[in-house]
């Protein structure tokens, strides 16, 4: 028989009270432990570390974008960056705690993959850092030791262009993505390297540096661009989207465990007492649910605020790209374009949904070109490549295409994304950098270096058919008479002239090339007898003295041509080349207007030169160099302003030489040195001589050579002479090259510096031919930029020139300085850089170079100080 709880004794009825109270007070305490788990802060810091996660990520790769393209010119950012990715992959390996153990083993190891994949990226900017640092290096100093070659003229003249034609190939190879272009450059890298074992030691050591500076940039570049591809391309951003998705499913679970047991808590507590007890137990209840409603509603609130704002984002990027963006299905059939699709194609969106992207097809590519594309994009879910397509109005273009495919969880493929960038200007401009590598802007003919290659091919053809090729070494009589005349437009309508007369007598399997200047040379391949070259020759002759209008004049030219056949007067281009130019020295020397076959006594022709350098010694004692001036004027009203002494040789023999005729000579005996010396001190006197004889004030221009800026002492030069003559330093006016500014920057401005502080006026010459930097030109102590003739020589409005004289002229101003234009020969260049706010003219148009009595009768009817 069983007892009632109520017929128990009182001991044992508080006894089994208190042991159901305990009973009950265990599994309320065990059952809120387990309902009260999770930790809201553990994971909002979780979450945040993985926001943080991405972000950095993205920082990462841009800082290495911008390190990669010298944004930035330090690491400090991309140091950082790797230091905060591996901070924070470290922190994400301590999981939150309420986790529970099946769900912690997965995350565990998708930390795993994350943190070794930042390691992998760590690694991948170090090996960037050192590899561009070892880039950097190399492109500072490449251009720097070109220029020192080239300008310093320790070099033969054809070593030295060829020199600098490697010199801008492989800056140009610093922009370029042609793997062609490094291998074509590694061979000339080789052929220069033995070129240099036959150069002096000093002059040879100097190319080997500038070799080895190429070997570096034609080494790293391509390694450095593999190494960023790497650094971009490495999952960890994929990684982390991963931990995050599986993370949030953790939570999740972890989180209706938690609600689970707090339920049962409530049914627990609602058992436990009567009505208060319920009462209690029902508002808590309630309590539970509106906070836990709550708390579902803000995360929703915020998911939606963020999925907006990333929404947002997107399409934003989608809209103002300039690239431009489709979107298809998986069958391939077109949803969305962006914009850009539709200016670069043609087709908006609504004519183009619902169609393939195939109604842009060109038919240049065949279908295995577009298996291969599909292909790829099955095997790796992205392709990328060019590709010819044609826009709406049937035009065809070219394309750089991205596809990437997007899979789903499953990784079926749910959509495709195409980004493409219409490459034609970019092919234009490739099209036209190769022309003007390989031809001469003037004239359209071939250049040095096509020359040389179409020599080469037709020195083997002959060597396979046994026939023999000439070339034909020809150089105009007195051009630079002519272009010092009637001027430079002159002087290039004659140089076309000649071309054309000269293609309509060659053959179309025959070569014209302009070498500069007044040079040319013409290959004439697959001759059977060497007279052959000879009777081309005649006609060439024949051609070019016909007579030639220069404007209002009828002028007829002269041409000498040296010959060499190939193989008799030698078997390689230069060979041949230099044995042609003996031949036409020779032709020269016999009274001009004929030609001469080369013979091996013609190479001691040269030694006139030698002659010429030394009466140039004895030309100062002589007392035969004398200045000329050229005036520069106001461009506002035509004022005379102030002068440029330009030096002049009276040759006992030649007459009046110009400079460009004996100058090499000087720069390479060491003689423009003194010459410079003595320039400086006739200007300084004849600028006194004026003074005293009642001549009002005028400001000279002396030019100083390279050597004279590098070896003299030229700020006591320039005291000396001014305390000497009693000369105003005002009236002093120095130019320097941008080139020569550029050799040792930390000389020329402490020089700079110290000959302002004399109060001599300084000017870069010039100005937009050299290498100089427009950071150096601000720091630069200079009062006058002179823009060079070959920026004026073809001004008009909306032509290149122009825009680089406007900006030249704007740039100046800005900068506080004055502005000359040399080389005005025309009104229409006059009105165009006096509109443009140029402040000073030198040109014919205004005065040709004069002896000082002359000018100084110019300075005495007109004349105001600037």
């Amino acid at each position: 028989m069983k007892m009632s709880f109520l017929s128990l004794p009182d001991w044992q009825r508080a006894a089994r009270a208190l042991l159901m109270v305990l009973l009950i007070g265990l599994s309320l305490a065990w059952l809120f432990s387990r309902a009260d788990s999770i930790s809201i802060e553990q994971h909002q810091d979780y979450s945040r570390q993985l926001l943080r996660l991405q972000q950095l990520d993205a920082e990462l790769n841009a800082s290495v974008l911008a390190s990669r393209y010298d944004l930035y010119r330090n690491f400090d950012r991309s140091s950082q960056g790797v230091k905060d990715l591996l901070a924070i992959t470290r922190t994400l390996t301590q999981l939150p705690d309420y986790l529970p153990l099946r769900d912690r083993q997965p995350l565990e190891e998708q930390v795993a993959r994350l943190r070794q994949a930042s390691l992998d990226k760590a690694d991948a900017v170090d090996r960037f850092k050192r590899e561009t640092a070892i880039l950097r290096n190399s492109q500072s100093y490449f251009p720097l030791i070109t220029d020192s070659l080239i300008r310093d003229g320790v070099l033969q003249p054809a070593l030295s262009r060829e020199v600098g034609i490697f010199g801008r190939s492989v800056m140009t190879f610093l922009l370029s993505d042609d793997p062609g272009r490094g291998e074509r450059l590694r061979q000339e890298h080789d052929r220069l390297a033995g070129v240099a074992e036959r150069l002096p030691p000093a002059t040879a050591e100097t190319l080997r540096i500038l070799l080895s500076h190429a070997a570096l940039i034609l080494t790293h570049k391509p390694t450095l661009d593999a190494i960023t591809h790497d650094i971009l391309e490495l999952p960890t951003h994929a990684l982390g989207d991963t931990l995050g998705q599986r993370y949030a499913q953790a939570y999740n679970q972890a989180l209706q465990k938690a609600r689970r047991y707090r339920v049962l808590l409530f049914v627990v507590a609602l058992g436990l007492g009567i009505y208060l007890v319920m009462a209690v137990a029902r508002r808590r209840r309630l309590a539970a649910q509106l906070a836990d409603a709550n708390r579902e509603l803000q995360e929703r609130l915020e998911a939606l605020h963020q999925a907006q704002a990333e929404l947002k984002r997107y399409a934003t990027v989608f809209t103002n790209a300039r690239e431009g963006m489709v979107i298809t299905d998986a069958s391939a059939q077109i949803i969305a374009v962006n914009p850009a699709f539709t200016e670069i194609t043609g087709y908006p969106l609504e004519q183009i949904a619902g169609a393939t992207p195939a109604v842009l097809s060109s038919g240049r590519q065949d279908e295995h070109y577009y298996q291969k594309m599909w292909s790829a994009l099955k095997e790796r879910g992205q392709w990328q490549g060019e590709i010819w397509n044609r826009r709406r109005s049937g035009d065809i273009y070219p394309e750089w295409l991205s596809i990437a495919a997007v899979r789903d969880s499953e990784g079926e493929t749910t959509h495709y994304i195409g980004i493409f960038s219409d490459v034609t200007e970019r092919k234009e401009a490739e099209a036209r950098i190769h022309h003007l590598a390989h031809h001469d802007a003037l004239t359209g003919l071939p250049n040095r270096l096509l020359l040389q290659d179409r020599l080469g091919q037709a020195i083997r053809e002959a060597r396979r058919k046994g026939s023999q090729v000439g070339i034909l070494f020809m150089d105009l009589d007195r051009f630079k008479w002519i272009n010092d005349t009637l001027g430079h437009d002159a002087g290039d309508h004659l140089l076309r002239t000649i071309t054309r007369r000269c293609l309509d007598v060659l053959r179309e399997s025959d070569t014209l090339a302009r070498l500069g200047g007044d040079e040319f040379v013409a290959i004439l391949p697959g001759l059977q007898q060497a007279q052959d070259a000879g009777l081309v020759a005649r006609k060439l002759l024949a051609a070019i003295t016909q007579p030639c209008m220069l404007g209002n004049h009828e002028l007829s030219v002269t041409c000498s041509i040296g010959i060499a056949v190939f193989p008799g007067d030698g078997t390689t281009d230069s060979l041949l080349l230099r044995n042609a130019d003996a031949a036409m020295y020779r032709a020269k020397s016999e009274g001009r207007n004929g030609f001469q076959f080369y013979s091996t006594d013609m190479n001691t022709a040269r030694l006139g030169e030698l002659l010429l350098e030394h009466q140039l010694r004895g030309a100062l004692e002589r007392q035969e160099l004398c200045l000329f001036y050229q005036p520069k004027v106001d461009a506002r009203d035509g004022t005379l302003r102030s002068c440029e002494a330009l030096l002049r040789w009276r040759h006992a023999e030649e007459g009046l030489l110009t400079p460009d005729r004996f100058l090499p000579a000087a720069e390479e005996s060491g003689l423009i040195v003194p010459i410079g010396e003595w320039v400086i001190r006739e200007a300084c006197r004849q600028v006194r001589s004026w003074l005293d004889a009642g001549r009002q004030p005028v400001r000279v221009a002396v030019n100083l050579s390279g050597q004279q800026f590098a070896h003299q002492n030229i700020v006591q030069l320039v005291r000396d002479a001014l305390q000497e003559y009693r000369l105003p330093p005002q009236l002093l006016e120095l130019e320097l090259t941008e080139t020569i500014l550029m050799r040792d920057i930390e000389r020329t401005l402490v020089i700079l510096g110290e000959l302002c502080a004399l109060g001599v006026s300084l000017a870069i010459d010039d100005f937009g031919t050299g290498y100089s930097s427009l950071a150096y030109l601000r720091q630069f102590q200079v009062h006058t930029l002179k823009i060079d003739r070959s920026f004026v020589n073809d001004i008009q409005e909306g032509a290149n020139d122009a825009k680089i004289a406007s900006a030249v002229i704007g740039l100046a101003h800005s900068l506080g300085l004055r502005v000359v234009a040399e080389g005005v020969e025309t009104p229409l260049q006059q009105a165009f850089l006096a509109n443009h706010a140029c402040d000073y003219l030198q040109g014919y148009l205004f005065g040709k170079p004069e002896p000082a009595d002359r000018f100084s009768e110019r300075l005495q009817r007109s004349w105001v100080m600037a």
